[in-house]
């Protein structure tokens, strides 16, 4: 039975690709990459492309930037089975930026052919994360000794920091760029204005460093954006 991946491209940088996913895009016989509904670019794609063999074509398949459940969930299903259909051939590869298991498209597609086809195996290939780049980058510790780190979304605006701020030592904030302008609010009710920074597009070319509140406060940001609160410089 061929093998579903669903393999991490890592935060942006294609040095950053790992040892393993670079085998299984060697090895796959069709790869797929998560584009948007409106176009067929994908950042996954772009990462990886000089590590693709020549002649191996990857295939975008198509999801819609929406909170809308039942569009999502028909997407998932018609692409799960666009997956099936591919798997009947050899081992698919589905990239994603950053980890598989971290906010990804990925997840949502292999319930979907868990359901369909159950007999399917699914491996994850982890990839280096936004946060583990970002820190990397700001020569930041996130974690010591018994230290606290909370992940979170802030899609939602300040109500993590508003909720948690002050009761764990550092908070990674993905989704931030519609409700920055919320997040600094409650940064600044709970005092947290000078431990916040933040990167945007991290390890790739445009990447743009924000080394404290002040660079942030009423900044349009890209959708790849993401903000410490704490960790500890190295």
């Amino acid at each position: 039975m061929p093998k579903l991946y669903g393999v991490g491209a890592g935060p942006g940088d294609p040095d950053l690709l790992t040892l393993k996913a670079l085998k299984v895009l060697n090895s796959a016989k069709t790869i797929f990459v998560a584009s948007s509904s409106k176009n067929a670019y994908s950042l996954a794609a772009k990462v990886v492309s000089s590590h693709v063999p020549e002649g191996k074509e990857l295939k975008p398949l198509s999801f819609p930037m929406t909170y809308d459940e039942n569009a999502l969930s028909r997407a998932w299903k018609d692409n799960a089975k666009t997956v099936l259909k591919a798997l009947a051939e050899g081992d698919v590869a589905f990239l994603t930026m950053g980890d598989p298991s971290f906010y990804s498209t990925f997840v949502y597609l292999a319930r979907e052919i868990r359901k369909l086809a159950p007999e399917v195996e699914i491996e994850l290939v982890p990839g280096i994360t936004a946060a583990q780049a970002a820190a990397a980058r700001l020569n930041l510790s996130l974690a010591e000794g018994d230290e606290t780190v909370l992940f979170a979304s802030g899609a939602k605006g300040g109500q993590i920091i508003r909720k948690f701020g002050g009761q764990v030592n550092s908070i990674i904030l993905y989704k931030v760029y519609r409700s920055s302008k919320d997040i600094y609010n409650a940064l600044k009710e709970k005092d947290l204005l000078d431990k916040v920074k933040g990167i945007s597009c991290c390890s790739m070319p445009e990447e743009k460093v924000y080394p404290d509140a002040l660079s942030l406060k009423n900044k349009k940001l890209p959708y790849f954006t993401l903000f410490i609160v704490g960790g500890r410089k190295i």
